[in-house]
């Protein structure tokens, strides 16, 4: 049996699970700039941008936590839409390789990224003293994470 949690470890479980909430709401909000956009949607097209090169399908989802039924659902639909395009691993053909197209390129440069920036100035409410502490304890938490076997997506880099 685990231990009993210390005074206040279940209300900062609460907390963070009601914040987890409020800041996907948050996000979804700002991605409004072009309809059928979704958090899901936009993450993949950042992530491909961020990546700057082909990236696994299966090694994408595993990374975003997504199922492999949710990852051909979501591909699916941006492919449909001109937007990424799937293709064959050069060495190993059973793996599939997603890039963005031109057009997948230009949303997420032109609206996605300006829409992450913008749902990040939700921070600058915080000085920078508490932006920087409050950083450095989620990545703490993180760490207590990673050496209980679960690991988190890795931030893009600045």
């Amino acid at each position: 049996m685990p231990d009993a949690p210390e005074p206040l470890s279940e209300e900062l479980l609460f907390a963070f699970g009601g914040i987890s909430k409020g800041l996907r709401e948050w996000v979804r909000s700002r991605l409004g700039i072009e309809p059928g956009v979704t958090v899901g949607r936009a993450g993949l097209l950042l992530g491909l941008l961020e990546r700057g090169e082909p990236v696994s399908m299966s090694a994408f989802g595993a990374a975003h936590d997504l199922t492999p039924r949710s990852m051909t659902v979501l591909v699916s639909g941006l492919e449909r839409e001109g937007l990424i395009q799937r293709s064959a691993h050069p060495r190993d053909g059973r793996v599939t390789l997603l890039s963005l197209t031109a057009a997948g390129r230009a949303i997420a440069t032109e609206q996605l990224v300006p829409a992450r920036k913008e749902a990040a100035a939700l921070f600058n409410d915080l000085s920078e003293r508490d932006r920087a502490e409050l950083l450095r304890l989620i990545r703490e938490v993180d760490g207590h994470l990673a050496r209980r076997g679960i690991e988190t997506p890795t931030p893009p880099a600045n």
